[in-house]
């Protein structure tokens, strides 16, 4: 396991303990080809299941892997070659019934979704009943690889984990940066970065915020990602750390259909990079 990526250690403290949450995004930042998003994200949840099989068996990594390949009945890839998902797709057919059985040897059992911006408004109809009673046991990660936005019937329900792609040497400069100069290195939105460069742990500049989200409610989602993304990729912050920030994210998460403060929300989540 690569101590730097802290996001992952935190997510597997949380298997060990099982404390998983039913639903993850898995996204990565940057300008990179979506075909090296996709390699990036998938070997980052292959090397998650199969750090599972080898702790849960006692096994080596390399055999882990193996088994991986070979197929486990606990754990699902769903993917297609389309341009979009059909919800006449094999591969979605063996997905539900692949759902309708509990984990026979691990925990949980894992459901993952390549390419999940292929997932069409249909298909997410149909996710629907699933999303909003997950089956015990089971464990859905979204692998997301390009920069479009989520539908909103998925985007709600998932806690967003953001992925490193940067060489070593861009990791420990990054590893240094306080959360303002971060946000003010990687953000886009320049009304964002202005109010975001200036809070302070007095003043967490949440009035400012609300009229900005208020403006485009994505921002909020964009303040996750910022944070989770700092929290990742600094070193300033624990394994703990990252296991509040998972479980912040996913409670702000959650609220956020329910129209209640995004004040309250964002200071949840400011208070941990602060």
């Amino acid at each position: 396991m690569d101590n730097k990526d802290i996001a992952f250690n935190a997510l597997f403290a949380r298997y060990k303990e099982s404390k998983l949450a039913h639903f993850y995004t898995l996204q990565t930042g940057g300008h990179s080809e979506v075909s090296k998003k996709d390699t990036l994200l998938e070997k980052w949840a292959n090397d998650f299941i199969i750090n599972i099989l080898a702790y849960e068996n006692g096994w080596e990594i390399d055999h882990a892997k193996e088994v991986l390949e070979r197929g486990h009945e606990d754990i699902l890839f769903v993917s297609t070659d389309q341009k979009t998902y059909k919800v006449t797709d094999d591969s979605i057919e063996e997905f539900f019934n692949f759902i309708r059985f509990r984990p026979s040897k691990l925990k949980y059992s894992f459901s993952i979704f390549k390419q999940s911006q292929k997932i069409t408004q249909i298909l997410a109809n149909k996710l629907l009943k699933t999303l909003e009673e997950p089956p015990e046991g089971h464990i859905f990660i979204f692998i997301k690889s390009n920069d479009e936005k989520t539908l909103p019937t998925i985007d709600s329900r998932t806690i967003k984990i953001n992925i490193l792609g940067k060489t070593d040497s861009q990791n420990e400069v990054t590893q240094e940066l306080s959360f303002r100069d971060y946000v003010a290195k990687n953000c886009e939105d320049e009304q964002l970065v202005e109010i975001l460069t200036k809070i302070e742990r007095n003043n967490l500049q949440l009035d400012e915020l609300r009229e900005l989200i208020k403006e485009g409610p994505t921002r909020e989602a964009n303040i996750h990602h910022l944070i989770a993304s700092h929290i990742n990729q600094s070193s300033k912050y624990s394994i703990e750390d990252a296991q509040i920030c998972l479980q912040a994210t996913k409670d702000s998460t959650f609220e956020i259909p329910f129209n209640g403060s995004s004040k309250s929300r964002l200071a949840r989540l400011l208070q941990l990079v602060i």
